[in-house]
């Protein structure tokens, strides 16, 4: 059964506005900044004396487990438990402004459960006030709740009742079942003068091995503990931030037992000793109670945090209240004595130190249950707002906070809004600086930044460097840019799905934020292009439009890339049948680049241009990297991340002696060993077969770029010819025999196996005749067939399985 009373009873209502925005006049100034926010809070409890008017109040609270009695005969041990009410005239002054009482076990009838409904709540509350004399005059109940066995009663001292309001009651059952009300909580929240608190009177789970059961309960009423809206905060200065500014209204929102400035939460909390020693009834009889309370579960869960954390509690100064022997004050030695009837009280932060205990103790004379009453009365800090004082108030701080903004506001010099890169070409690096300068009067934090419509801070083609920094007053810094397309980002731009253009945001910490347009315009080419374009494109690839990809796609018609086909076109005719050595050397990158733009622009390769070109006549002038290595470095920094330079990008810049050939890593049986060496290197090992090979023939160096070019070519694909899906299989598969490579390669696609027949084809001819060696070709075209997946691991041994794979699909001639 629930009562309800208006407290204020005056008609008037009093609005509590908080200084941060629960009024419309503060909505609009909210500080919506948490940094910020703390400033101005921290700054109003600097001059909360300035509008705010702290009283104390006395609070009586009592609770009682009345094990399911009726009220006792003797109404004297009512007044006894009460204990503020006087023996001669009643002096109004001398009462506590509230008196909160709870019982527990009021109605343990089986229909009281089975049908949730009490009669023993009028009952026992005639009974109570009867026992308050004269002091009833002086009281109103402002409130009343009851819950099967539990029953919680507020009275407001009469001189106090216009202060109280926004009274609301709640009740959650948690016994049987996690539902049924013969345990759970019953609970009161008011606002008085302008601080919101909140009475549980809870029965948690019995027996002393229930400890985790009662922890639970706690936590499960805390949650489930709902009041409605209210129009007061629990802190003048910490208003509900989800409140303010959200669109939702005071009546929409539902408020926690944690809402309110104080909770005070009381009753027969259940908790035990946690062992017996053996010898309390001895310690007992000896009055030296307090030594036992260091076995007392509750203080224990506290301290531990497990329940109840942040909760304080008076002294503790009497005898452990549960079990005795109805009508006595003798412990029922069947049970362990136990302190289950506590109060205790949380504070908020910012109203640290506003519960005082004054009072706690048992009442030992009231016998008429197997549990001893137990109060306590609490000072509580209470306060009233000078609503238009904090305003000025507030609005000082914030005309305070925008001074030292305006003055601490930073500034910066960008030298452009606009950065052109021009042409930009796959694996070619394009660099631009963009000069940042602090022009203000205080230290300057920038930070390149992500946008709504990107979660990185710049496109995966370009890169910043430094992405971030601080400049002292005067001080500026070269910002590098770097536009490098590689075959991870290569492939919108390559049938001109996306351009390079970006906006970059530049945030200054405190400050506003710069735009910064980028622009670069890519030269279409073959290389970086995927393998499903390049099988359908006829023409050249530069001078195509975004329509002309769409209509190439749509044809279904599909070949050997003309690209690749021009290039072992030339090394056919040019380099094995000329008796050459293929794949010895990187050749030249200046020809490379030549040889590039002829095959985007569709042109055929000018041997005489090719064959001409001088030893050593790239622009450095050095020395030239063995294709190997050359093979094996690009592979390493595949695996560096995506701000990387790209592999055509670092093989430009790289330029080294000749490779000098060492053996197979992998080892394989006599029965998978592939034969492809020309007879007269069919006894050396594939290492030596190399070395013979470069030893004994002649090389070009226009035909060892053309060279270079096909395999750059294969590994600036996004896609591997061979793709990733299948490269652990293919690994395993050079681990142990051709035929598992074969089987490996049985899902392949079509338009992928149709160009690796076709390469395959020409390596075997190449081998065959003498122009290079099986195993240089494995080490060669391994990394650029075969490419892990994004966060592969690799392992020792997964490079020459690898190039056993590939030794394997050169031995099946006519297989695949």
């Amino acid at each position: 059964m629930e009562h309800s009373t208006n407290a204020s009873g005056s008609g008037q209502e009093e609005t509590v506005v908080s200084p941060t925005g629960h009024s419309e006049e503060f909505a609009q100034q909210r500080v919506s900044n948490p940094t910020k926010e703390a400033w101005v809070l921290d700054s109003l409890k600097k001059r909360r004396t300035e509008f705010l008017h702290k009283q104390q109040i006395r609070a009586f609270v009592g609770t009682w487990n009345v094990n399911g009695k009726a009220p006792p005969a003797d109404l004297g041990q009512l007044t006894a438990w009460l204990g503020f009410v006087p023996d001669n005239e009643v002096e109004l002054e001398k009462l506590p402004e509230l008196v909160v009482l709870g019982f527990q076990e009021l109605d343990v009838r089986a229909e009281a459960f089975v049908y949730n409904n009490s009669v023993k709540d009028m009952e026992w509350t005639e009974a109570v006030e009867r026992s308050m004399g004269g002091a009833k005059q002086k009281l109103v109940k402002v409130a009343s709740k009851q819950l099967i066995g539990m029953f919680i009663m507020v009275y407001v001292r009469t001189d106090m009742v216009d202060v109280v309001t926004d009274v609301k009651m709640a009740s959650v059952g948690c016994g049987i079942m996690g539902m049924v009300g013969n345990k759970g909580a019953v609970a009161v929240r008011l606002t008085f003068r302008d601080t919101p608190m909140c009475f549980v009177c809870a029965h948690l789970a019995h027996d002393g091995a229930q400890v985790e059961r009662r922890n639970a309960q706690f936590h499960d009423l805390s949650r489930r503990l709902t009041f409605a809206g209210s129009a007061a905060d629990a802190d003048p200065l910490t208003p509900s931030a989800d409140v303010v500014g959200s669109g939702a209204t005071e009546a929409d929102r539902m408020h926690s037992v944690f809402d309110h400035s104080y909770v005070v939460w009381f009753g027969d909390l259940n908790y035990r000793l946690a062992i017996d020693t053996g010898d309390m009834d001895e310690i007992l009889a000896r009055g030296e109670h307090r030594s036992l309370l260091g076995l007392d579960q509750l203080q224990i869960v506290r301290m531990n945090k497990q329940a109840f954390a942040g909760f304080e509690e008076g002294h503790i100064d009497f005898a452990p209240t549960y079990k005795y022997i109805v009508g006595t004050s003798d412990y029922d030695v069947r049970r362990r004595p136990a302190w289950c009837d506590r109060v205790l009280w949380w504070t908020r932060p910012g109203c640290e130190d506003g519960v005082q205990s004054e009072a706690y103790e048992s009442v030992d004379s009231v016998c008429t249950s197997d549990h001893k009453p137990v109060r306590a009365q609490l000072g509580l800090d209470v306060w009233r707002v000078d609503v238009e004082q904090r305003r000025a108030v507030f609005l000082e701080v914030l005309r305070e906070l925008d001074r030292y903004e305006n003055e601490c506001i930073p500034t910066a010099n960008v030298e452009a809004t606009t950065v052109d890169f021009g042409d930009v070409y796959f694996g070619r690096a394009v660099r631009r600086q963009l000069r940042v300068g602090n022009s203000g009067q205080v230290p300057l934090e920038y930070g390149f930044v992500a946008t709504p419509n990107r979660a990185a801070v710049a496109p995966g083609w370009l890169r910043i460097t430094p992405e971030h920094g601080m400049l002292l007053p005067g001080q500026h810094v070269d910002v590098e840019l770097v536009i490098s397309v590689d075959e991870r980002t290569s492939a919108p731009l390559s049938t001109r799905q996306e351009d390079l253009d970006d906006i970059l945001v530049l945030h200054l910490t405190r400050g506003r934020d710069y735009f910064i347009q980028v622009h670069g315009a890519y030269q279409v080419s073959v290389y970086g292009m995927s393998l499903d374009v390049l099988v359908h494109c006829k023409g050249a690839v530069r001078n195509m439009t975004r329509a002309d990809f769409e209509q190439c796609l749509r044809s279904g018609q599909f070949s050997v890339p003309r690209s690749m086909w021009l290039l072992i076109d030339f090394l056919s005719r040019y380099g094995v049948d000329r008796g050459l050595t293929l794949f010895n050397y990187s050749g030249d990158s200046v020809l490379g680049r030549r040889i590039r733009e002829w095959l985007d622009t569709d042109q055929p390769l000018d041997p005489g241009t090719i064959l001409q070109w001088p030893e050593g006549g790239d622009a450095q002038g050095s020395s030239r990297m063995s294709l190997t290595d050359q093979t094996l470095v690009a592979s390493a920094i595949s695996d560096i991340d995506v701000l990387a330079p790209s592999t055509a990008e670092a093989l430009e810049q790289l330029s080294l002696g000749t490779w000098t050939p060492t053996p197979m890593r992998a080892e394989s049986d006599s029965e998978s060993e592939p034969d492809l060496e020309p007879d007269s290197h069919r006894h050396l090992s594939s290492g030596q077969a190399a070395e013979a090979i470069a030893g004994r023939a002649a090389h070009d160096a226009g035909v060892d770029t053309v060279a270079s070019c096909l395999v750059e070519l294969l590994r600036a694909l996004p896609s591997p010819l061979i793709p990733t899906a299948l490269y652990t299989a293919c690994i395993e598969a050079g681990g142990h025999s051709r035929a598992a490579a074969l089987e490996a390669l049985e899902v392949l696609p079509p338009g992928n196996l149709n160009v690796l027949v076709y390469l395959l084809a020409f390596l075997r001819e190449a081998v065959e005749r003498g122009a290079t060696a099986a195993a240089r070709v494995a080490r060669v075209f391994a990394p650029a067939l075969l490419r892990p997946p994004v966060g592969h691991i690799r392992v020792d041994a997964e490079d020459g399985y690898a190039e056993m794979f590939v030794l394997y699909l050169l031995q099946s001639h006519g297989q695949i």
